[in-house]
C-alpha cells in the first residue's frame, strides 16, 4: 500500500459515496494502528446532528459486519476496498474488527464524531474559568427569544434614561410620520439579530464604542447631505428642461415623452424613478430618442443635444442612487444607535441567568482560546487528536475554520516517538453551499481544492469522487446537462462558473429513472398561483401512486415554510396523509391545548373562553357528548373551583386549589394523570412534558411566565418525525439536505 497523503481534500458531489469514503478512511486508521484505542485520537466533525448519527451508525455497523464470520465468505465492497488498499489479510481484518468494536462500545464517550458546535462547546466548557464564565453556564439555543427579551428590557428603561427616551420618542414620531406603526420594538428586534450573526460581528465591533450622540451627529450630517443632493437633482432636471425648451422642442418630440417626463418628475421633487428602461438604454447607446413622425430638423436638433442629455441623465442617476443609499442608512440609523445598548442589556440577562449563546462560540474561541498553543489546548481538554475529518466543509464558517487551523496544523507537523504523523481529510461540494446566511463560506473550500490557499506546510492533495452511486441514469444525465447549461449564463464569478461547468458525474446505476419539469401556465392574473401549485402537486402525487410508489416514498420540497403549509393543508383536505414540520407541532395536539387551558385558568380564573376550551375537549374527546351546548351551559357560569368539583359527576376528580400550589411540572403531570390523557402512548404529550420540565429547570417557572413562553415558542416546538408512517413528507430545501427518497 502506498502511504496515504497526510492532507487530502475530497471534492464530492451528491451521491458520490462521500460517507463511504469517510468511513473507509476512518477505519483504515483504526486497522493500521496497533493500539485498539486509536479512535481516541481521531476527531470527525460534521454539520448536523443527523449527519453525526449517520456516520457513527455507519462505523459501528461496518465493524459489526466485519466481525461476523460470514464476511470472510461473502465480503462486501467496503471489506474488499480496505483489504485492497491496506497490507492486511482478510482474517486479520476480521479479528481486528472484533477487538476494535468491543473497545469502542466500552469507551463510547471517547468515540469523537460530533458537530463543530459540540466540539466548540467542549472547548469553551474546558476554558470557562479562564474566560471568567460561570462554570455551570447554560447554552441558549433560542437566540430570538433572548434578543426579544433584551429589546423589551431596553424599552422598559424609557422614562428613566433621558437620552434613550428622547431617541425612542423621536424614532416613534419618525415612523408615524412615514405612515408606519409607531411601535419601535419591531425595528429593534430586527436590528438586534446583527448581534448574533457571525457575518456581521466585525462590523458590529466597529460600532461598539460609538455613543448615541455620535449617531445623532451622523444623522444630522446625512440629513443635511440628503437635502443638498435633492437640490442638486432638481437643478440638473431644470437645466435639462430648459435645454429642451431653448432648442424649441416639445415633450412629444421624444418617444412617448419618456425623457422629458423623467426630468419633470425630478423637478417636482419625486425621486422615485426606475433605471434600466429601454429609452435610457437608447439614450446611453446613442440610438434615436424620437419617433419616426418628427421632422428631420427636429431629429437633427435632438441628435445635436443628445451628448448633453446623457451627461445630465448620468449626473441625476448617480445622485438619485446616492439619495436612496442615504435614505436606507437614515432609516436604520436609529435602531443601529441603540444596538450597543441592546447588547449591554443582553449581556446583563446572560450574566443574571448564567447563559451563553450558541452563536457566540466561534467568536469566543477565536478571541480567547485560539491564541493558546495547540499542545496547551490538548492538555486542557485531556485529549490529543492526531487525525481530523471535516465533512460538509462548504458550510463551515470562516471563524470555525480559523479556529481549527492551529489544531490541524499541530497534528500535521508534529511527530510522535514512533515517527507517526497526523492527517487531515476535508470533504465538501461548493455546489451544495446553502448556509451562507449562517456564516458558511463556500469560497474557503474552493480556495483549498484549487490550491489557491495552502494553510499548512504540507500541500493538500485533491481528489474527486466522480461517480454517482445514488441516482438513476436519467437523473445523472439531467444534472450533468442542466449544470453545464446554467454555467454559461448564471454566474458572473469565473470560479463559480468553472465549478458548474466541470461538475460532470459518471453513472453507476443503469436503470432509467425519471425527471420532469413542469411550469404553471397562468394566463389570468386573478388566478390563485398558490392554489394552482397545490393542485399540480396533488395531481403529481396521484400519478406517482398509480406507478406503484407508496406515500412514504414521496417528499415535497419547498423554498419556504409557508409554501409547505399551503401544500400540507391542500393535501390533507383531499385525504392525503402528510408529515411536515407544521403537522408535527405540539400546538396541534388537543391534549396539549387542554393542559395549557387549565394552566391559563390558574392566572385567569374568570375567563369564560378558557372554560369553554376545557369543557370542549372533555365533551368531544372524553365524554363523546352529542349535546355539548347543555354541558357548557350547566358549567361555564360556575366559579372555576366549583366547575372542576362538578366534573366529579362525569367521572373526573381534579382538585383545582391543590393544583394551584404545585410546581409547574408536577401540575402538568397531575392534569395528565387526573384526566387520563395518556391512555394511549401520545408522542405529543411526552414531548410537551419534556419541554415543561426543561423550562421549569431553567426558568422561574410560574404559570403565567410559562404561558407567555409557550405563546412565543408554540410555532416551533414539535415532535421528532415518526419513522415508518405511510405519509407524504413536506419539508424546506434546507431540512432536506443530505436525505434521499425513496
Amino acid at each position: 500500500m502506498s502511504k496515504a497523503h497526510p492532507f487530502t481534500i475530497y471534492n464530492a458531489s451528491a451521491g458520490s459515496g462521500k460517507t463511504f469514503t469517510l468511513v473507509k478512511e476512518y477505519l483504515k486508521i483504526l486497522f493500521h494502528s496497533k493500539y485498539p484505542l486509536a479512535f481516541r485520537n481521531i476527531l470527525a466533525l460534521t454539520f448536523t446532528n443527523k449527519a453525526v448519527a449517520e456516520m457513527k451508525e455507519r462505523v459501528i455497523e461496518t465493524l459489526q459486519q466485519f466481525s461476523d464470520e460470514t464476511i470472510l465468505v461473502k465480503p462486501n465492497s467496503m471489506f474488499n476496498a480496505i483489504v485492497e488498499e491496506m497490507p492486511i489479510e482478510p482474517k486479520e481484518l476480521h479479528q481486528k474488527s472484533k477487538i476494535i468494536l468491543e473497545t469502542i462500545v466500552h469507551n463510547y464517550a471517547s468515540f469523537d464524531i460530533s458537530t463543530i458546535d459540540k466540539f466548540n462547546h467542549k472547548l469553551i466548557r474546558t476554558f470557562a474559568h479562564d474566560l471568567k464564565l460561570p462554570l455551570n453556564f447554560e447554552v441558549e439555543l433560542d437566540t430570538k427569544t433572548l434578543l426579544s427579551k433584551a429589546v423589551d428590557k431596553l424599552i422598559d428603561k424609557a422614562g428613566t434614561d433621558e437620552e434613550l427616551t428622547k431617541v425612542l420618542i423621536d424614532f416613534a414620531i419618525e415612523k408615524a410620520d412615514d405612515d408606519k406603526s409607531w411601535d419601535v420594538s419591531y425595528d429593534f428586534n430586527n436590528i438586534s439579530k446583527l448581534l448574533v450573526s457571525e457575518n456581521d460581528i466585525p462590523f458590529i465591533n466597529e460600532l461598539k464604542h460609538k455613543t448615541l450622540n455620535d449617531f445623532k451627529a451622523l444623522k444630522e450630517l446625512l440629513t443635511k447631505k440628503n437635502k443638498t443632493l435633492e437640490k442638486d437633482i432638481i437643478a440638473i432636471a431644470q437645466n435639462t428642461l430648459e435645454l429642451i425648451v431653448n432648442h424649441g422642442l416639445q415633450f412629444d418630440d421624444f418617444s412617448s415623452s419618456y425623457l422629458p417626463k423623467y426630468f419633470q418628475k425630478l423637478v417636482d421633487g419625486d425621486f422615485n424613478v426606475g433605471f434600466g428602461l429601454v429609452w435610457q438604454s437608447n439614450l446611453i447607446e446613442g440610438s434615436a430618442l424620437y419617433p419616426k413622425r418628427v421632422t428631420s430638423e427636429t431629429a437633427s436638433i435632438i441628435d445635436a443635444i443628445q451628448n448633453q442629455l446623457i451627461i445630465y441623465f448620468e449626473e441625476s442617476k448617480a445622485k438619485i442612487v446616492e439619495i436612496k443609499f442615504l435614505k436606507n442608512t437614515l432609516k436604520n440609523i436609529t435602531p443601529l444607535s441603540v444596538l450597543s445598548a441592546i447588547n449591554q442589556t443582553l449581556n446583563d440577562i446572560k450574566e443574571e441567568e448564567d447563559l451563553l449563546l450558541i452563536s457566540e462560540f466561534n467568536s469566543i474561541i477565536s478571541n480567547e482560546i485560539n491564541a493558546q498553543p495547540a499542545p496547551f489546548i490538548y492538555e486542557r481538554i485531556g485529549e490529543k487528536f492526531k487525525h481530523y475529518f471535516i465533512d460538509e466543509f462548504q458550510d463551515t464558517s470562516q471563524l470555525q475554520w480559523q479556529n481549527l487551523i492551529p489544531l490541524v496544523d499541530n497534528a500535521l507537523s508534529g511527530e510522535n516517538l514512533k515517527g507517526e504523523t497526523g492527517s487531515a481529510m476535508i470533504v465538501g461540494d461548493a455546489k451544495q453551499a446553502i448556509y451562507r446566511w449562517r456564516g458558511g463560506k463556500a469560497e474557503q473550500f474552493i480556495d483549498l481544492y484549487s490550491k489557491k490557499v495552502k494553510p499548512f506546510v504540507i500541500t493538500q492533495e485533491v481528489k474527486n469522487l466522480p461517480t454517482n452511486y445514488r441516482s438513476t441514469k436519467s437523473i445523472v444525465n439531467f444534472n450533468n446537462a442542466f449544470l453545464k447549461h446554467v454555467s454559461d449564463f448564471a454566474f458572473s464569478n469565473i470560479e463559480h462558473q468553472t465549478i458548474y461547468k466541470n461538475s460532470h458525474q459518471d453513472q453507476f446505476i443503469k436503470e432509467d429513472g425519471y425527471v420532469e419539469l413542469s411550469f404553471l401556465d397562468i394566463k389570468n392574473e386573478d388566478e390563485d398561483k398558490d392554489e394552482l401549485h397545490c393542485q399540480k402537486v396533488f395531481e403529481t402525487i396521484e400519478k406517482v401512486k398509480a406507478n406503484g410508489f407508496d406515500l412514504k416514498d414521496i417528499c415535497v420540497i419547498t423554498r419556504k415554510s409557508k409554501e409547505g403549509i399551503a401544500i400540507a393543508e391542500y393535501l390533507s383536505s383531499r385525504q392525503i396523509p402528510v408529515i411536515s414540520s407544521e403537522s408535527l407541532l405540539l400546538k396541534n395536539s388537543p391534549e396539549v391545548n387542554f393542559i395549557n387551558s387549565i394552566i391559563s385558568l390558574a392566572t385567569q380564573p374568570k375567563n369564560a373562553q378558557l372554560k369553554i376550551e376545557v369543557l370542549g375537549y372533555l365533551a368531544e374527546h372524553k365524554l363523546n357528548l352529542e349535546d355539548k351546548h347543555s354541558f357548557f351551559e350547566s358549567l361555564v357560569h360556575l366559579d372555576v373551583t366549583k366547575l372542576f368539583e362538578n366534573l366529579k359527576n362525569y367521572g373526573f376528580t381534579f382538585q383545582f386549589n391543590s393544583f394551584l400550589q404545585m410546581p409547574l411540572y408536577e401540575s402538568a403531570e397531575t392534569i395528565v394523570r387526573q384526566f387520563d390523557l395518556n391512555g394511549n402512548s401520545n408522542a405529543y404529550l411526552q414531548f410537551y412534558l419534556d419541554e415543561v420540565l426543561d423550562y421549569s429547570q431553567k426558568q422561574s417557572a410560574s404559570f403565567s411566565e410559562f404561558i407567555s413562553y409557550w405563546e412565543t415558542k408554540k410555532d416551533k416546538l414539535s415532535i421528532v418525525s415518526p419513522q415508518g408512517n405511510n405519509a407524504v413528507q413536506i419539508m424546506t430545501i434546507h431540512k432536506s439536505k443530505g436525505l434521499e427518497f425513496p
